[in-house]
């Protein structure tokens, strides 16, 4: 694996939150921030199945999101600009992996993974913008998958 792709799987590992961007049904872009799991650099989230970002995703998989960490200052800004394509994840025993890592991640969302209308949702990446201004400002390596 190359070594922007490792940093990228790194900087995903060690965050907890991002903001989903989705289309409604008209077009219109919505963005969610939601609690997240990584395996690699595939995303996992869980959702209701009654959600405005669950049913977009069923009408247009193509999503972004992006991860950053809170500073003051540009020459300090880092942080990860996916754009992929989000799907449900049907296979009973990936879901339950899922659903323990959320719940080991986030304790305080043991009772959400048990929700019957629940729904684990996994991002697989297409392009990353991985910016790091610390290198620069407007500095930034893009990987496609």
């Amino acid at each position: 694996m190359d070594e922007i792709k490792e940093q990228i799987i790194h900087y995903l590992t060690k965050r907890k939150f991002l903001t989903l961007a989705t289309s409604s049904h008209d077009g219109e872009p919505l963005t969610h921030p939601l609690a997240y799991v990584n395996i690699n650099d595939i995303i996992y989230f869980s959702t209701g199945k009654q959600t405005r970002k669950y049913k977009n995703i069923l009408k247009n998989p193509n999503v972004a999101y992006s991860v950053y960490d809170h500073t003051e200052h540009l020459d300090e800004v880092r942080s990860v600009q996916m754009e992929g394509i989000a799907t449900p994840v049907t296979d009973k025993k990936v879901t339950q992996e899922i659903n323990e890592m959320l719940r080991q991640k986030f304790p305080f969302m043991a009772y959400l993974t048990k929700d019957p209308e629940g729904i684990i949702i996994k991002i697989s990446p297409k392009t990353c913008y991985f910016i790091d201004y610390t290198k620069g400002y407007g500095y930034k390596d893009k990987v496609k998958y």
